[in-house]
């Protein structure tokens, strides 16, 4: 029911919630006025930035179908957040209140708002994930195929196929947390150099344009995340074969931090970065079970009380102001 709600208040969202939402419904529009032929000989190149062929596709199958640009706001917004419930509702078997309030602070959920094309990647790739963790290696590999024709960037989730064969133990944690931290420091320091022969990407992304924002780059939130990696890797029992999709968890938690370290140089990183956000819900979530008693208690209610002051405070920015689609 939380997850339906949180559906709900996404797809029922005015077009001006989301500084990129104007754009898609812009080029939705034109979309679906292109007849087959011209999109399968490409003549919306150079003309549109939604150039990810899965997202084209789809645009103009709806569009062809006369379906209006608030329901397909609703469905990008479906896609996406059922990948995050297959995702929690799979691996998360208590604090369903941590989760959800995880996902509106740090679980990509502002950021879905503003991509659509890469929301949907996300929640292809989280139902991708779930199907590797039950063996269905095939269905991975499409999941994650279909996803990169909504947004090239979610290629990158083939990581997980190898944080599957890496050993999981306190060993493992610490040299990879010491790896993304040094990653993280040695790319922002490089990017910037690199951007110099991409003039392109440097005017797009390299100059501040998009800043870090409270939703999913700031730097306390960093700090709490490697502070539960690492009390992880001390306390819980690395002999039980059950806890490595705890460790791949946690790669994929690190991977968020090192990719918004990078960001702080290259702003479009904070894009990337969306993938390995909604492995922060599971990390929260689990790591309510590092504590017992009065502690647990005080733990959880802290970082409810803590996810719910992040969203708000982000949610109250310009660009998400909320406004439903009828105000």
């Amino acid at each position: 029911m939380s997850f339906l709600a949180i559906f709900l208040l996404s797809a029922l969202r005015n077009k001006t919630v989301g500084v990129d939402t104007v754009s898609y419904i812009k080029y939705y529009e034109a979309v679906r006025e292109m007849s087959w032929e011209g999109l399968i000989k490409g003549e919306w190149d150079h003309h549109f930035f939604t150039t990810e062929k899965g997202f084209m596709i789809l645009e103009k199958i709806c569009g062809d179908l006369m379906v209006s640009t608030q329901l397909f706001i609703a469905l990008c917004a479906g896609i996406f957040v059922y990948g995050i419930y297959k995702l929690a509702s799979t691996y998360i078997e208590g604090n369903v209140i941590v989760s959800v309030f995880s996902f509106l602070a740090v679980g990509s959920y502002l950021l879905s708002i503003n991509v659509l094309r890469q929301g949907i990647g996300v929640g292809l790739c989280c139902i991708a994930w779930v199907e590797l963790k039950k063996g269905n290696w095939k269905r991975f590999v499409i999941g994650v195929l279909l996803a990169c024709t909504f947004h090239v960037s979610c290629c990158v989730f083939f990581l997980a196929v190898i944080f599957e064969k890496i050993p999981a133990g306190r060993k493992s944690i610490i040299i990879s947390t010491i790896v993304m931290m040094v990653v993280g420091v040695v790319g922002a320091a490089f990017l910037p150099i690199i951007l110099r022969w991409f003039p392109i990407y440097a005017v797009r992304y390299g100059n501040g344009r998009w800043k870090i924002n409270e939703a999913n780059g700031i730097v306390i939130v960093w700090v709490i995340v490697l502070a539960i990696i690492l009390l992880s890797a001390f306390r819980l029992d690395w002999s039980k074969k059950e806890h490595h999709i705890d460790f791949e968890v946690m790669l994929f938690s690190l991977c968020y931090v090192s990719i918004n370290i990078i960001g702080l140089s290259f702003d479009g990183a904070q894009r990337l970065s969306m993938l390995f956000q909604p492995f922060l819900i599971l990390l929260f979530s689990k790591s309510c079970g590092l504590w017992s008693g009065a502690t647990k208690s005080i733990y959880t209610t802290g970082v409810v009380a803590g996810m719910i002051v992040l969203f708000l405070k982000a949610a109250s920015t310009a660009q998400y102001a909320y406004l439903p689609f009828w105000a």
